[in-house]
């Protein structure tokens, strides 16, 4: 029997929650479905050195520095690989999967939202645009369907949740309150909170609290560099280079805490991994850290308005830091989070069968 083709169309393929969520189901997903990811744009090599299987089977890379002329190729190549249903992530991908839609009826069209808000206003317009086109909606977290439904009055969007065969910390993590160890990875930027993380870094250097916070990332590094310079924590945080994927998760293994101050997040799922991981999140409750996390039981939250609330922040850290026994059950409390809960690989072939034309 024949495959069904199903084609998952991003922008970039380069560090971020849908492409790791792309990496880590992409060769089951090929054991059921002849399933293919088309990027638009580049592939960041660094990123994704190092896999465990070989990436390009399962990748079509269009090359384009700009959208337009990416669409244009794009369509083409989608034209040629005939695909039974397509998913459709980012709002960059959206002038090429809408466009393809439009001109072909038969396909199965499922946008694929990944965010609990609406960044900016040509986010906006394209995510209502393949609203009017697509087939289905398939949303990253619960938190993302209510926003779909609130804000584009999308009913009905499929949950496919960020969970996945995370490695696990079987042991008691070992915590040193004398020299405090906290990571981030992902992005790095001012809706990602790296600002607001490093005013709280101020604020833990001011409380006598021992630390390194490092940065794993991409970003504007020079303008941050000068920040951690200007706010004098040049002895404490550090801008690190990205890590590939597949060292991200033994590296988590070396911090107690996770800190992700975002303005607005879907699934978040660096704190995901990280919470198997047994670090404590240090977070902002938004998107669906607001459901899986819960403030002084498996996190500490900043809470709202969150630039008003940093220094009790920074006291419950303090306090969280000196009770070492009250860490050891944040930590173990956070390991368990996601325990028994159906992951992204299986929800997502659900969702594909149930859409998918016979």
């Amino acid at each position: 029997m024949n495959k069904k083709k199903v084609l998952h169309i991003i922008p970039a393929f380069e560090l971020g929650g849908v492409q790791t969520g792309i990496l880590y189901s992409i060769e089951k997903l090929n054991e059921i479905y002849d399933y293919k990811v088309l990027v638009i744009g580049k592939v960041d090599e660094e990123w994704v050195r190092g896999l465990p299987f070989p990436l390009k089977n399962y990748l079509i890379t269009i090359g384009a520095s700009f959208l337009l002329p990416g669409w244009v190729s794009g369509y083409k190549v989608v034209k040629q690989l005939k695909p039974d249903l397509i998913i459709s992530s980012l709002w960059k991908s959206v002038g090429l999967s809408a466009t393809f839609k439009f001109f072909n009826k038969n396909v199965v069209l499922c946008g694929f939202f990944h965010n609990a808000s609406s960044p900016h206003l040509v986010s906006t317009l394209l995510s209502k645009l393949i609203s009017f086109v697509q087939d289905a909606a398939i949303a990253d977290s619960y938190a993302t369907k209510m926003f779909l439904k609130k804000f584009y009055k999308i009913e009905n969007a499929d949950v496919v949740p960020y969970f996945f065969e995370f490695k696990l910390m079987k042991e008691r993590k070992s915590f040193d309150p004398a020299y405090v160890k906290l990571a981030y990875f992902g992005r790095i930027n001012k809706h990602k909170g790296a600002d607001r993380s490093i005013k709280l870094c101020s604020l833990l250097k001011n409380y006598g609290v021992n630390f390194v916070f490092d940065i794993y990332g991409d970003g504007p590094v020079d303008l941050y560099s000068h920040i951690i310079k200007d706010a004098g924590l040049s002895g404490h945080v550090y801008l690190k280079e990205k890590l590939p994927l597949h060292l991200v998760g033994e590296c988590m293994s070396d911090y107690d805490f996770i800190l992700q101050l975002s303005d607005y997040e879907g699934m978040a799922l660096s704190v995901v991994e990280a919470m198997n991981m047994a670090l404590v999140p240090i977070v902002t409750p938004v998107g669906e850290m607001e459901r899986y996390t819960k403030d002084m039981e498996n996190a500490l939250w900043l809470n709202k308005p969150f630039d008003d609330n940093l220094e009790k922040l920074a006291q419950k850290v303090k306090e969280l830091i000196d009770t070492p026994e009250l860490y050891y059950k944040l930590s173990l409390s956070a390991s368990r989070t996601f325990q028994g809960h159906k992951k992204y690989t299986d929800t997502l072939v659900e969702v594909i069968n149930k859409h998918l034309r016979s």
